[in-house]
């Protein structure tokens, strides 16, 4: 009975690592690659309900992921590598949308129809760092610009 006293204080004074709701990670998914293509981005949305900062994403099927950031400026688009990404509280971050984008670069595979690519998010909240493993489901390509949901991009076919 002791033993089971003390289970059940050190469960209750010690939180888990990361508790399922702190970071939900949904909608994960990656376009299908063309012969020679070497990078992919990943779509996902991220919410977390604490302040939290993304560190930084890999794959078993890439040598590099990345957080890039894509702006216009001066009428031009230009994009920068981002060394990690502030994440507020209770908030949703679209990734594939509005400019902030997940690379995976150094492709070591094609991407087909149907594959699950396994990703890893490395996020730092409440000062320690959490490895966050989720699968991106390999969609096929459109050849179409409309899934941007962006007015002012116009569908070309």
């Amino acid at each position: 009975m002791r033993a089971f006293l003390f289970l059940v204080f050190a469960l209750m004074i010690v939180p888990p690592a990361v508790a399922a709701r702190d970071v939900i990670v949904d909608k994960v998914w990656m376009r299908e690659s063309v012969p020679g293509q070497t990078a992919a981005t990943v779509q996902l949305n991220l919410y977390v309900t604490k302040d939290a900062k993304l560190l930084g994403l890999s794959s078993p099927l890439a040598s590099v992921g990345e957080i890039r950031h894509i702006m216009k400026r001066s009428g031009k688009m230009q994009q920068r590598k981002l060394r990690d990404l502030k994440l507020a509280g209770h908030s949703n971050t679209l990734f594939g949308e509005r400019g902030l984008y997940l690379m995976l670069t150094g492709l070591r595979q094609p991407l087909n129809v149907g594959d699950r690519v396994p990703v890893t998010l490395s996020l730092s909240m409440g000062g320690k760092t959490h490895m966050i493993d989720v699968e991106a489901e390999v969609r096929a390509l459109e050849l179409s610009y409309k899934h941007y949901n962006d007015p002012a991009v116009m569908d070309h076919q």
